[in-house]
């Protein structure tokens, strides 16, 4: 049956960003920022989407700085635990994305193409975005993975970033990741080329922009953006 009401969904921080290096695209315009994860209480069970930095890495934590709360403690803040946990998304496998996964026992779902892009050398930190074989559920394009939970298909920041579409009804809310990194490019459905992959993902991210923007009216959460955005029709 379809949900008649939409799930809650929590938004926890798990860490900020203090610092990144020279090399990094948003260096010129550095502000300490957040990396947001989210749950969603589905009928289900919980449901995170993202899971942040991991800890004791030498380079990340060098680079970034990063303060970081471990999972459990933020599902702590929710009255939740790991254990309440029956499924995982990961909406691409950057280190900021996917650093406490290892730390989850159940399924997680990623874009297949994502899944190849970061066995590249320096596209992530392997041992956080190293996902067991019998937890492993490779998604091709955009999939149900419960009722009123979608997988959406958002390429541009990496090849294979997923938004999480949660519907229920005419209402709507998309857990966007880092489909764009302000919510500026939301609203005006411009990505930033700091954003992109690099410059020739640009028709691509403008697409996926396009993509969330057209299923008006919507809420959407982004990854380092605290703003919330509503699109109207």
């Amino acid at each position: 049956m379809p949900l008649s009401k939409l799930p809650q969904v929590d938004r926890l921080v798990l860490a900020t960003v203090t610092s990144v290096p020279e090399w990094h695209p948003e260096h010129g315009a550095f502000e300490p920022f957040p990396v947001h994860a989210w749950v969603i209480r589905h009928p289900d069970g919980t449901i995170p989407v993202d899971t942040g930095i991991g800890l004791g890495n030498g380079a990340i934590d060098e680079w970034y700085h990063p303060q970081v709360t471990p999972l459990a403690d933020a599902l702590g803040t929710v009255g939740l635990t790991l254990s309440d946990i029956v499924a995982v998304v990961v909406s691409h496998l950057h280190f900021d994305h996917c650093g406490q996964q290892g730390t989850l026992s159940a399924p997680t779902y990623v874009q297949a193409v994502e899944f190849e892009e970061a066995q590249a050398p320096g596209y992530t930190v392997p041992d956080w975005a190293a996902i067991p074989k019998d937890r492993l559920r490779l998604v091709r394009g955009d999939q149900e993975i419960a009722e009123g939970i979608r997988l959406l298909s958002t390429p541009g920041h990496t090849p294979g970033h997923q938004s999480v579409l949660i519907e229920a009804g005419d209402e709507r809310v998309v857990l966007a990741a880092q489909c764009a990194y302000r919510a500026e490019e939301l609203r005006t459905g411009q990505p930033a080329a700091s954003n992109l992959l690099d410059e020739s993902w640009g028709d691509a991210a403008q697409d996926s922009l396009q993509r969330l923007r057209a299923l008006a009216p919507l809420t959407a959460h982004l990854s380092h953006d605290p703003e919330i955005v509503t699109i109207m029709r």
